[in-house]
């Protein structure tokens, strides 16, 4: 057990306002686990609730839900978790009781129970999650790659709708960004023998490259859409995985991909955004238009195993590393492009 005591913890108070407070720490109530926490990771979710806000979640509240920890204490009931594992967990878990839960569509759960607070010394897993969603750590995975868990579950869901055949060839669109590239490792697992980045910083693209990307076009230099026809003989890519979160990313996509082609559409739009599509295109030319939100249980396990096993490598994802008091920092390179992902230590 840890010794009753407050702890460090960064809390959102409205756009562009965090603050570091020193809070009592919290006591695991009946199938929760109260874990120390070791790293935490930046996302682009992160960055945008720090700009804007979270549609829902009001503040204030602590931020933070990509981590890796060691169990101090734990709920009764729990018996699969013992103090000094090591532990990551999705950043939610589904009630197994609604409509979508009984149809295999999990992630679209009506009651998801959300797992947020990994921006502090120590952070609460609600029971659901520790039921459901939480996943110890082996030895030989690093806290800051076990902390790349969530986002790869999202992955992993996305890669599955759009099923990548072998010999295919991919466009990934915000070539660069950690979804990216978690992205490009998976298309090129799934049997892509072609994947191209678009993108706009020469020093993410480069980083593309590097992580297996087959060519690479920058936006300030040349026509994105008239490259991808030029490189796949005017036809367009047999699939298109859009990770911007802009309308012009979505609307380009669907101008990028080939009759028949899929098009996913991964980043996240402000609620209301309204896009101009030829709907001809999209109907005679028989285009598959996706969307993807969060990942099942099922994608929670295939992205641990694809974690475990080395397949999928985060290394190149994570730019360095700040503790709690310079977390804003952290936001700030990751806005200049200097970094994809900055590791936060708590301790």
């Amino acid at each position: 057990m840890v010794d009753s005591g407050t702890m460090r913890g960064v809390f959102y108070l409205g756009p562009g306002n965090l603050e570091l407070r020193e809070v009592p720490i919290p006591s695991p109530q009946a199938g929760e686990l109260l874990v120390k926490v070791n790293t935490a990771l930046t996302c682009g979710t992160d960055l945008k609730t720090f700009r804007r806000g979270h549609p829902k979640f009001p503040p204030p509240f602590l931020m933070g839900h990509e981590f890796a920890g060691n169990v101090v204490a734990m709920g009764t009931g729990v018996e699969q978790f013992k103090p000094g594992m090591r532990v990551t967990a999705n950043v939610f878990a589904p009630c197994m009781q609604c409509y979508y839960c009984l149809h295999g569509q999990d992630n679209l759960c009506e009651q998801l129970h959300y797992n947020f607070g990994a921006f502090a010394e120590y952070m609460i897993l609600p029971r659901s999650i520790v039921q459901l969603n939480t996943f110890h750590i082996p030895d030989h995975v690093p806290d800051a790659h076990a902390a790349i868990l969530e986002p790869l579950i999202s992955v992993v869901h996305g890669q599955r709708r759009i099923a990548i055949q072998q010999g295919e060839t991919a466009v990934i669109v915000g070539a660069g960004g950690a979804i990216s590239l978690l992205h490009l490792q998976i298309s090129l697992l799934s049997g892509a023998s072609r994947v191209i980045g678009v993108g706009h910083s020469d020093t993410r693209l480069q980083i593309f490259s590097q992580m297996g990307g087959s060519d690479v076009i920058n936006t300030h230099q040349a026509s994105a859409v008239d490259q991808v026809l030029e490189l796949t003989g005017g036809r367009g890519a047999d699939v298109v995985i859009e990770c911007a979160g802009s309308s012009e990313a979505w609307e380009s996509a669907v101008q990028m991909a080939r009759k028949g082609g899929r098009v996913l559409w991964f980043g996240g739009l402000p609620t209301g955004t309204i896009l101009q599509i030829d709907p001809g295109r999209v109907h005679y030319g028989e285009m598959s238009l996706l969307g993807v939100h969060g990942g099942t249980l099922s994608d929670a396990q295939e992205a641990y195993r694809l974690l475990v096993s080395g397949d999928i490598d985060p290394s190149l994802l994570i730019s360095g590393t700040r503790p709690l008091d310079k977390i804003e920092e952290a936001f700030q390179r990751m806005i200049d492009g200097s970094a994809i992902k900055m590791a936060i230590i708590p301790g």
